[in-house]
């Protein structure tokens, strides 16, 4: 039995995608939050996940917390899926690297960008904190543009995870001032494009009511 914990719209929709690209049964059940944000429920979700982050993944009694390791867990489980290249290998090495830093560094600025009160002691340090965050996030929406070239995935015609974490995280920026955000880049905006035409992750993304294309 596979349970996923979670919240749309939130680092939940990565592993919501791979467990539709996978066609595998599941149970999506949504996290109850307080109006201060903090996680009420299900009493379940709460012992997987004792800081009450989303999203939370239930195996057979195995329970994992982390988004990328929900994901990670999923491909290795399902080989013959092919979400992932085989251990061992370069190309699974670059396909590695990339779900590293999309979940170590590219999210880690989203998160200092969404919650920016949250990085600083000093109500009047907000600000600037947020505009850090941007600033990074918008060096970064170019480097990870370039080195898509032609695409449309991170590794050319091979589909993998961390093109579904790209994807989660390119969709963040609509939130963003409109000049940082991530879709103007063409190459970013055609591989969230190519992502959402695999129906197993369009699924997932209309489940959660999130944007199937970049053209609104």
């Amino acid at each position: 039995m596979i349970i996923l914990y979670g919240i749309p719209g939130t680092a939940t929709t990565a592993p919501h995608m791979v467990l539709e690209e996978l066609g595998v049964a599941y149970e999506l059940v949504l996290v109850e939050r307080d109006d201060d944000g903090v996680s009420t429920g299900p009493a379940a979700f709460l012992a997987a996940s004792p800081f009450g982050k989303v999203p939370a993944l239930s195996i057979d009694g195995l329970v994992l917390t982390e988004s990328a390791a929900c994901c990670l867990q999923l491909a290795d489980a399902h080989p013959e899926a092919g979400l992932l290249p085989p251990v061992g290998s370069s190309e699974r090495a670059l396909a590695m690297r990339w779900l590293m830093t999309l979940t170590n560094t590219v999210q880690p600025a989203y998160l200092r960008f969404f919650y920016s009160e949250r990085y600083t002691t000093e109500p009047a340090g907000v600000a600037a904190v947020k505009a850090a965050a941007i600033a990074e996030l918008t060096e970064l929406r170019d480097h990870i543009g370039k080195e898509l070239g032609a695409g449309p995935f991170l590794q050319g015609d091979r589909f993998t995870i961390a093109d579904v974490y790209l994807a989660m995280l390119s969709s963040w920026s609509t939130d963003m001032a409109e000049a940082a955000g991530w879709w103007l880049v063409p190459s970013i905006a055609a591989h969230y494009d190519a992502v959402l035409s695999r129906p197993g992750s369009r699924r997932a993304v209309e489940a959660e009511g999130g944007s199937l294309s970049t053209a609104g």
